[in-house]
């Protein structure tokens, strides 16, 4: 299943062919104008192969003619040249124009949980990208069952994120930001909105976490000290255990790809991780700085909010995200936790 905001993804970010298209175009402009323009400034059988037989005033003449000619052409190609770039700005406009900048990304476990439940949280995600122009991809998780290979709903959910993601970004080249929310989670406060007060970037500088342990509470690999912002591609959130891949936003560059792809090794898929693709994380941001060095790592109550949880990662009152993480435990049930948030979660302001 393909879900996008205002139409579907292939057709709303796929860049217009404007350049291919104008070309040929241009040429043809200005091919009536340059062929005449190689006769008029020839060789031996062009003008001035008869130039003793001219007279003064035809010499004159043709000349003058000469002159007007280049003239004309001179202008045609300047015409052409403006009408050119004009075409190309207006192109890029409506381009970025109908392409948003920021896309949420969102897999649905069709096989474990009810259809009455998986349509809320769409409506969720829907009403967040709707109050604020971004995009919405969704699809099923069993759509990347044979690229996981799992034992399980439980391992095929956890590690789909990743194909997840980079086919949203594959499928959405125009995108700049794609933010990453587990499925079990509940946008509780729509009225933050990323741009502002996240992806900006003197706000997302205040927010990073410099020189704190990739694995807390005293782990030896720390997150970097001078890394400035715009170097930063991976924004992520730590709990008591590590980073909490529920909720991230990667930016649309090599770096990401990279990331993705790395994490998504079938080294790590069949090496047993206590807590598959979160411990898979945690150990290739220790092992590989050139992914440390450009992961954000900001407050968990920024982005990922536990109901559950304590001291700093608690949820309260006005935070943006409430993660569920873990509420499919025998002990827990995620539909009468998420029934609790939903009625009590804000509305975005039309």
């Amino acid at each position: 299943m393909h879900y996008s905001i205002p139409s579907r993804a292939e057709s709303q970010f796929k860049p217009k062919s404007g350049r291919n298209e104008s070309t040929p175009f241009l040429l043809k402009l200005l091919s009536p104008i340059l062929h005449p323009l190689s006769s008029v400034v020839g060789g031996s059988n062009g003008i001035g192969s008869k130039g003793g037989s001219m007279t003064a005033f035809e010499r004159k003449r043709r000349a003058s003619a000469r002159t007007t000619k280049s003239a004309l052409v001179l202008v045609v190609m300047v015409v052409g040249l403006i009408f050119f770039a004009l075409y190309y700005t207006m192109a890029g406009r409506v381009s970025r124009g109908r392409s948003p900048r920021i896309v949420l990304v969102l897999g649905l476990d069709n096989a474990r949980y009810k259809e009455s439940y998986l349509n809320r949280i769409i409506e969720n995600r829907k009403e967040y990208a709707e109050a604020h122009g971004y995009g919405l991809y969704v699809r099923y998780i069993s759509e990347f069952g044979a690229l996981v290979n799992p034992i399980d709903n439980v391992v095929l959910y956890d590690w789909a994120k990743l194909p997840l993601m980079r086919a949203a970004m594959q499928d959405n080249p125009n995108g700049k930001y794609f933010w990453y929310l587990d499925q079990n989670a509940i946008i509780m406060n729509p009225n933050i909105v990323l741009d502002r007060d996240i992806l900006e970037s003197r706000k997302l500088n205040s927010l990073v976490l410099r020189d704190v342990p990739v694995i807390p509470p005293d782990g030896a690999i720390r997150t970097y000290r001078h890394v400035p912002v715009d170097r930063m591609k991976f924004i992520i959130t730590q709990d008591h255990d590590g980073f909490q891949p529920a909720s991230f936003i990667l930016l649309n560059e090599e770096y990401s790809y990279y990331v993705l792809d790395a994490w998504f090794d079938k080294l790590y898929r069949e090496y047993k991780f206590e807590k598959g693709s979160k411990s898979a994380l945690d150990h290739i941001a220790q092992w590989h700085p050139t992914v440390l060095s450009k992961m954000a790592v900001i407050p968990q109550r920024i982005l990922n909010s536990y109901p559950s949880g304590v001291g700093d990662s608690q949820y309260q009152d006005g935070d943006f995200v409430a993660s569920l993480t873990g509420c499919d435990s025998p002990e827990r049930s995620c539909t009468r936790e998420f029934d609790r948030l939903w009625d009590v979660r804000g509305r975005a302001v039309k």
